[in-house]
């Protein structure tokens, strides 16, 4: 059993995280508990959305799904680090329905939806204390 407390500050600075889905319910549920943990959240529904808010506010890291509209999540990692502003910036991608040996993108980490959200949240605590 976790310690809520110990959750509750698990992210004291306010960093900034990226979620990246174009399924309004994943969008809610993430923003509703990374913010309880003290994350500052934006959300996209497509990557060439993420793109936009991302050069605007400069998030701490990326947590995207693969399979969306109008710039799916391999075509978003690969732009984004093409783009010198964002490529150091930690990126997850996630996915359903496509495995990561089928992905040449240069993702951070990869999990297999539906993957737990103490499992993500520890690899984005993992990746945003790592020296840039």
């Amino acid at each position: 059993m976790s310690d809520d407390s110990a959750l509750m500050d698990s992210n004291p600075d306010g960093k900034l995280i990226l979620v990246v889905d174009d399924e309004f319910d994943v969008l809610s549920a993430y923003t509703m508990l990374f913010e309880f943990r003290g994350f500052r959240v934006r959300s996209a529904a497509n990557g060439a959305e993420a793109l936009t808010v991302a050069r605007r506010e400069r998030p701490d890291i990326v947590v995207s799904d693969y399979m969306m509209p109008v710039m799916n999540g391999a075509d978003l990692c690969v732009a984004w680090r093409a783009d010198p502003a964002l490529a150091s910036i930690p990126f997850i991608l996630t996915s359903a329905g496509i495995l990561p040996r089928d992905l040449l993108p240069p993702y951070d980490l990869f999990y297999r939806k539906p993957v737990s959200f103490d499992t993500l949240l520890a690899a984005i605590n993992q990746l945003i204390a790592r020296p840039e």
